[in-house]
């Protein structure tokens, strides 16, 4: 399961089949309850529902967690003003994080925009974690994570200093992790 940036076309079409579902399962319980049926002593609701989501095959990616919304292509090209061959180049030249899903979509995290440009820097910063490992979803977990200092707080994330202008700090972080990830 994908999260999709709020702006989303698809993120609206998805709440909406989400609201019919709850509106088609509630209808069907009424039912029940006015054909005398006494849902009560069926079992806990929290199992009802966990049985029907487990039934259904859908899990949710833990990865949706470790990135957070993301954009489709569309949706990214809206947000920046640009058009799809401006994102593709941007892929290309490492401005830009795409993440390849294992349904062949591509996603685009949502981190890496600030007032509707993508984060400065990025290219450096993209291009040293590449010399470690060749992994755009390691690369987007390494920039959504906080960093923890030397007494195991918590500290900005990587793109959250990157996006305030701290390019070397970000870099030197970025060059210790390339390097151990290629050891």
């Amino acid at each position: 399961m994908t999260t999709l940036a709020p702006e989303d076309p698809q993120r609206r079409q998805e709440e909406q089949a989400a609201n019919l579902l709850k509106d088609l399962f509630g209808s069907k319980i009424d039912a029940l309850v006015r054909g005398g049926v006494k849902v009560s002593v069926i079992t806990k609701p929290e199992t009802v529902i966990q049985d029907i989501v487990d039934r259904l095959g859908v899990t949710k990616s833990p990865w949706a967690d470790i990135v957070g919304p993301c954009y489709t292509s569309g949706s990214l090209q809206r947000e920046l003003g640009v058009e799809r061959g401006a994102v593709s180049r941007a892929v290309k030249e490492f401005r830009a994080l795409r993440l390849p899903t294992a349904d062949g979509r591509n996603l685009y995290p949502a981190f890496q925009v600030r007032n509707r440009q993508l984060v400065p820097g990025l290219k450096e910063v993209l291009t040293v974690l590449q010399s470690g490992i060749d992994d755009p979803w390691t690369w987007a977990q390494w920039l959504n994570t906080p960093l923890a200092d030397e007494n195991g707080e918590d500290q900005p994330r990587a793109i959250d200093l990157l996006a305030n202008g701290d390019l070397e700090t970000v870099l030197v972080e970025a060059r210790h992790d390339a390097a151990a990830w290629a050891a």
